[in-house]
Protein backbone atom coordinates (compact mmCIF):
# COMPACT_ATOMS: atom_id res chain seq x y z
CA UNK A 1 0.00 0.00 0.00
CA UNK A 2 2.93 2.36 0.60
CA UNK A 3 3.95 1.89 -3.03
CA UNK A 4 0.44 2.60 -4.23
CA UNK A 5 0.11 5.76 -2.13
CA UNK A 6 3.39 6.99 -3.61
CA UNK A 7 1.46 7.45 -6.87
CA UNK A 8 -0.31 10.82 -7.14
CA UNK A 9 -2.94 9.31 -9.46
CA UNK A 10 -3.77 6.62 -6.89
CA UNK A 11 -3.97 9.19 -4.07
CA UNK A 12 -6.32 11.54 -5.93
CA UNK A 13 -8.48 8.63 -7.08
CA UNK A 14 -8.58 7.20 -3.57
CA UNK A 15 -9.75 10.54 -2.11
CA UNK A 16 -12.50 10.94 -4.73
CA UNK A 17 -13.73 7.38 -4.23
CA UNK A 18 -13.63 7.77 -0.45
CA UNK A 19 -15.79 10.91 -0.78
CA UNK A 20 -18.31 9.14 -3.02
CA UNK A 21 -18.33 6.08 -0.75
CA UNK A 22 -19.05 8.35 2.22
CA UNK A 23 -22.05 9.83 0.40
CA UNK A 24 -23.18 6.29 -0.47
CA UNK A 25 -23.00 5.09 3.14
CA UNK A 26 -24.82 8.15 4.46
CA UNK A 27 -27.59 7.68 1.87
CA UNK A 28 -28.37 4.22 3.27
CA UNK A 29 -29.26 5.62 6.69
CA UNK A 30 -30.36 9.18 5.97
CA UNK A 31 -31.90 11.16 3.11
CA UNK A 32 -33.03 14.78 3.53
CA UNK A 33 -36.39 14.04 1.89
CA UNK A 34 -38.20 11.43 -0.14
CA UNK A 35 -36.41 11.53 -3.54
CA UNK A 36 -39.71 11.22 -5.42
CA UNK A 37 -41.79 13.64 -3.32
CA UNK A 38 -43.07 16.53 -5.47
CA UNK A 39 -43.71 20.07 -4.29
CA UNK A 40 -44.71 22.27 -7.22
CA UNK A 41 -44.87 25.35 -4.99
CA UNK A 42 -41.09 25.19 -4.59
CA UNK A 43 -39.98 23.98 -8.02
CA UNK A 44 -36.56 25.13 -9.29
CA UNK A 45 -35.65 26.61 -5.91
CA UNK A 46 -32.04 27.73 -5.73
CA UNK A 47 -29.60 25.90 -3.42
CA UNK A 48 -30.08 26.89 0.21
CA UNK A 49 -33.56 28.38 -0.20
CA UNK A 50 -35.56 25.15 -0.06
CA UNK A 51 -33.16 22.29 0.33
CA UNK A 52 -29.38 22.31 0.50
CA UNK A 53 -28.95 21.83 -3.27
CA UNK A 54 -32.31 23.21 -4.38
CA UNK A 55 -35.16 21.49 -6.20
CA UNK A 56 -35.88 20.34 -9.73
CA UNK A 57 -38.74 21.22 -12.09
CA UNK A 58 -41.15 19.11 -10.05
CA UNK A 59 -40.06 20.44 -6.67
CA UNK A 60 -38.17 17.26 -5.79
CA UNK A 61 -35.12 17.62 -3.55
CA UNK A 62 -31.99 17.46 -5.74
CA UNK A 63 -29.70 16.37 -2.89
CA UNK A 64 -31.92 13.39 -2.04
CA UNK A 65 -32.16 12.37 -5.69
CA UNK A 66 -28.42 12.77 -6.20
CA UNK A 67 -27.67 10.61 -3.16
CA UNK A 68 -30.09 7.97 -4.42
CA UNK A 69 -28.48 8.24 -7.85
CA UNK A 70 -25.08 7.49 -6.30
CA UNK A 71 -26.60 4.29 -4.86
CA UNK A 72 -27.75 3.20 -8.30
CA UNK A 73 -24.41 4.07 -9.92
CA UNK A 74 -22.51 2.02 -7.35
CA UNK A 75 -25.00 -0.85 -7.66
CA UNK A 76 -24.60 -0.94 -11.44
CA UNK A 77 -20.81 -0.66 -11.20
CA UNK A 78 -20.44 -3.41 -8.59
CA UNK A 79 -22.75 -5.85 -10.41
CA UNK A 80 -21.11 -5.24 -13.78
CA UNK A 81 -17.60 -5.69 -12.36
CA UNK A 82 -18.61 -8.78 -10.36
CA UNK A 83 -20.37 -10.61 -13.20
CA UNK A 84 -18.20 -9.34 -16.04
CA UNK A 85 -15.03 -9.96 -14.03
CA UNK A 86 -15.96 -13.54 -13.14
CA UNK A 87 -17.06 -14.49 -16.66
CA UNK A 88 -14.20 -12.67 -18.39
CA UNK A 89 -11.56 -14.05 -16.03
CA UNK A 90 -12.81 -17.62 -16.48
CA UNK A 91 -12.85 -17.29 -20.25
CA UNK A 92 -9.41 -15.70 -20.38
CA UNK A 93 -7.99 -18.26 -17.91
CA UNK A 94 -8.93 -21.31 -19.96
CA UNK A 95 -8.00 -19.57 -23.20
CA UNK A 96 -4.56 -18.50 -21.99
CA UNK A 97 -3.71 -21.71 -20.11
CA UNK A 98 -4.71 -24.26 -22.75
CA UNK A 99 -3.97 -22.20 -25.87
CA UNK A 100 -4.33 -23.90 -29.23
CA UNK A 101 -7.80 -24.22 -30.74
CA UNK A 102 -9.50 -23.19 -27.50
CA UNK A 103 -7.58 -19.91 -27.47
CA UNK A 104 -8.18 -19.32 -31.17
CA UNK A 105 -11.95 -19.82 -30.94
CA UNK A 106 -12.33 -17.73 -27.78
CA UNK A 107 -10.27 -14.84 -29.10
CA UNK A 108 -12.18 -14.77 -32.40
CA UNK A 109 -15.43 -14.48 -30.42
CA UNK A 110 -13.93 -11.74 -28.21
CA UNK A 111 -12.62 -9.84 -31.26
CA UNK A 112 -16.03 -10.12 -32.93
CA UNK A 113 -17.73 -8.62 -29.88
CA UNK A 114 -15.15 -5.84 -29.58
CA UNK A 115 -15.79 -4.90 -33.22
CA UNK A 116 -19.10 -3.42 -32.04
CA UNK A 117 -18.90 -0.09 -30.18
CA UNK A 118 -19.73 -0.79 -26.53
CA UNK A 119 -22.56 1.71 -26.09
CA UNK A 120 -24.08 0.71 -29.45
CA UNK A 121 -24.06 -2.94 -28.35
CA UNK A 122 -25.70 -1.97 -25.04
CA UNK A 123 -28.35 0.08 -26.87
CA UNK A 124 -29.11 -2.89 -29.13
CA UNK A 125 -29.44 -5.29 -26.20
CA UNK A 126 -31.68 -2.92 -24.24
CA UNK A 127 -33.81 -2.32 -27.33
CA UNK A 128 -34.30 -6.11 -27.60
CA UNK A 129 -34.74 -7.00 -23.91
CA UNK A 130 -36.27 -3.75 -22.64
CA UNK A 131 -35.34 -1.10 -20.08
CA UNK A 132 -34.66 -1.57 -16.38
CA UNK A 133 -31.82 -2.20 -13.97
CA UNK A 134 -31.51 -5.93 -14.73
CA UNK A 135 -31.26 -5.44 -18.50
CA UNK A 136 -28.89 -2.50 -18.07
CA UNK A 137 -26.59 -4.66 -15.91
CA UNK A 138 -26.79 -7.49 -18.47
CA UNK A 139 -25.88 -5.21 -21.36
CA UNK A 140 -22.99 -3.54 -19.53
CA UNK A 141 -21.73 -6.90 -18.23
CA UNK A 142 -21.48 -8.24 -21.77
CA UNK A 143 -19.56 -5.07 -22.67
CA UNK A 144 -17.04 -5.60 -19.84
CA UNK A 145 -16.24 -9.29 -20.45
CA UNK A 146 -13.58 -8.77 -23.18
CA UNK A 147 -11.56 -6.40 -20.98
CA UNK A 148 -11.17 -9.03 -18.23
CA UNK A 149 -10.73 -11.88 -20.70
CA UNK A 150 -7.77 -10.19 -22.41
CA UNK A 151 -6.01 -9.34 -19.13
CA UNK A 152 -6.40 -12.83 -17.65
CA UNK A 153 -5.46 -14.50 -20.94
CA UNK A 154 -2.21 -12.58 -21.23
CA UNK A 155 -1.38 -13.36 -17.59
CA UNK A 156 -2.00 -17.09 -17.96
CA UNK A 157 0.06 -17.18 -21.15
CA UNK A 158 2.87 -15.47 -19.25
CA UNK A 159 2.89 -17.91 -16.30
CA UNK A 160 1.75 -21.23 -17.79
CA UNK A 161 5.33 -22.32 -18.64
CA UNK A 162 7.02 -20.81 -15.57
CA UNK A 163 9.11 -22.86 -13.15
CA UNK A 164 6.57 -22.94 -10.32
CA UNK A 165 3.90 -24.28 -12.69
CA UNK A 166 6.25 -27.01 -13.91
CA UNK A 167 7.06 -27.90 -10.32
CA UNK A 168 3.36 -28.26 -9.50
CA UNK A 169 2.83 -30.47 -12.56
CA UNK A 170 5.69 -32.73 -11.44
CA UNK A 171 4.05 -32.97 -8.00
CA UNK A 172 0.86 -34.15 -9.73
CA UNK A 173 -1.31 -31.06 -9.32
CA UNK A 174 -4.33 -30.84 -11.61
CA UNK A 175 -4.92 -28.12 -14.16
CA UNK A 176 -7.67 -26.39 -12.18
CA UNK A 177 -5.51 -26.31 -9.04
CA UNK A 178 -2.60 -24.83 -10.98
CA UNK A 179 -4.84 -22.28 -12.70
CA UNK A 180 -6.75 -20.93 -9.72
CA UNK A 181 -4.44 -21.55 -6.77
CA UNK A 182 -1.04 -20.83 -8.31
CA UNK A 183 -1.40 -18.66 -11.43
CA UNK A 184 -4.49 -16.55 -10.69
CA UNK A 185 -3.13 -15.02 -7.42
CA UNK A 186 -0.27 -13.55 -9.46
CA UNK A 187 -2.78 -11.60 -11.55
CA UNK A 188 -4.70 -9.98 -8.69
CA UNK A 189 -3.14 -6.52 -9.04
CA UNK A 190 -3.76 -6.42 -12.80
CA UNK A 191 -7.35 -7.60 -12.36
CA UNK A 192 -7.99 -5.03 -9.61
CA UNK A 193 -6.76 -2.25 -11.91
CA UNK A 194 -8.97 -3.62 -14.69
CA UNK A 195 -11.94 -3.78 -12.31
CA UNK A 196 -11.43 -0.14 -11.34
CA UNK A 197 -11.39 0.95 -14.98
CA UNK A 198 -14.38 -1.28 -15.78
CA UNK A 199 -16.31 0.25 -12.87
CA UNK A 200 -15.70 3.75 -14.27
CA UNK A 201 -16.78 2.61 -17.74
CA UNK A 202 -19.96 1.03 -16.33
CA UNK A 203 -20.89 4.21 -14.45
CA UNK A 204 -20.29 6.32 -17.55
CA UNK A 205 -22.20 3.94 -19.82
CA UNK A 206 -25.16 3.73 -17.42
CA UNK A 207 -25.29 7.52 -17.21
CA UNK A 208 -25.22 7.73 -21.00
CA UNK A 209 -27.98 5.16 -21.43
CA UNK A 210 -30.14 6.85 -18.79
CA UNK A 211 -29.49 10.22 -20.43
CA UNK A 212 -30.87 8.78 -23.67
CA UNK A 213 -33.88 7.34 -21.81
CA UNK A 214 -32.82 3.69 -22.23
CA UNK A 215 -31.28 2.99 -18.83
CA UNK A 216 -32.82 3.43 -15.38
CA UNK A 217 -36.44 4.44 -15.73
CA UNK A 218 -38.46 6.98 -13.67
CA UNK A 219 -39.33 7.35 -10.88
CA UNK A 220 -35.96 5.83 -9.90
CA UNK A 221 -33.43 8.68 -9.79
CA UNK A 222 -30.38 8.25 -12.00
CA UNK A 223 -27.55 10.73 -12.42
CA UNK A 224 -27.78 10.41 -16.21
CA UNK A 225 -31.55 10.94 -16.19
CA UNK A 226 -31.17 13.95 -13.89
CA UNK A 227 -28.67 15.44 -16.33
CA UNK A 228 -31.06 14.84 -19.22
CA UNK A 229 -33.92 16.56 -17.35
CA UNK A 230 -31.67 19.48 -16.41
CA UNK A 231 -30.43 20.09 -19.95
CA UNK A 232 -33.43 22.18 -20.98
CA UNK A 233 -33.23 24.22 -17.77
CA UNK A 234 -29.57 25.18 -17.95
CA UNK A 235 -30.30 28.90 -18.26
CA UNK A 236 -32.93 28.94 -15.49
CA UNK A 237 -31.33 26.49 -13.06
CA UNK A 238 -27.66 26.02 -13.88
CA UNK A 239 -27.02 24.31 -10.52
CA UNK A 240 -29.30 21.48 -11.57
CA UNK A 241 -26.91 20.65 -14.43
CA UNK A 242 -23.74 21.04 -12.40
CA UNK A 243 -24.70 18.71 -9.53
CA UNK A 244 -25.29 15.40 -11.40
CA UNK A 245 -22.54 16.13 -13.93
CA UNK A 246 -20.10 16.89 -11.10
CA UNK A 247 -20.93 13.64 -9.29
CA UNK A 248 -20.57 11.59 -12.49
CA UNK A 249 -17.22 13.28 -13.15
CA UNK A 250 -15.90 12.54 -9.67
CA UNK A 251 -17.02 8.91 -9.81
CA UNK A 252 -15.55 8.24 -13.24
CA UNK A 253 -12.37 10.22 -12.62
CA UNK A 254 -11.85 8.62 -9.20
CA UNK A 255 -11.98 5.03 -10.45
CA UNK A 256 -9.98 5.85 -13.59
CA UNK A 257 -7.23 7.50 -11.57
CA UNK A 258 -7.22 4.62 -9.08
CA UNK A 259 -6.83 2.10 -11.90
CA UNK A 260 -4.14 4.21 -13.59
CA UNK A 261 -2.25 4.49 -10.30
CA UNK A 262 -2.33 0.73 -9.74
CA UNK A 263 -1.09 0.09 -13.27
CA UNK A 264 1.65 2.68 -12.86
CA UNK A 265 2.93 1.08 -9.65
CA UNK A 266 2.73 -2.42 -11.14
CA UNK A 267 4.76 -1.37 -14.20
CA UNK A 268 7.31 0.34 -11.97
CA UNK A 269 7.65 -2.80 -9.82
CA UNK A 270 8.11 -5.07 -12.83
Amino acid sequence: MKRYFSSSSFCVGFVLIALMTGILLVSFVWLPKDPNEMDLLHKLSAPGTYGLLGTDQFGRDILSRAMKGVQISFLIGVLVVAFGGCVGTLIGSFSGYYGGKVDEIVMKLIDTQMAFPGVLLALMLIAVFGNGIANTVLALTIMSVPRFARISRSGFMKYRDSDFVRAEKIRGAGSLRIMFLHILPNLVSELVATASLAFASAVMAEAGLSYLGMGIQPPNPSLGKMLSEAQGLILRASWYVLIPSGIITMLVMGFNLLGDGIQEVNERAS
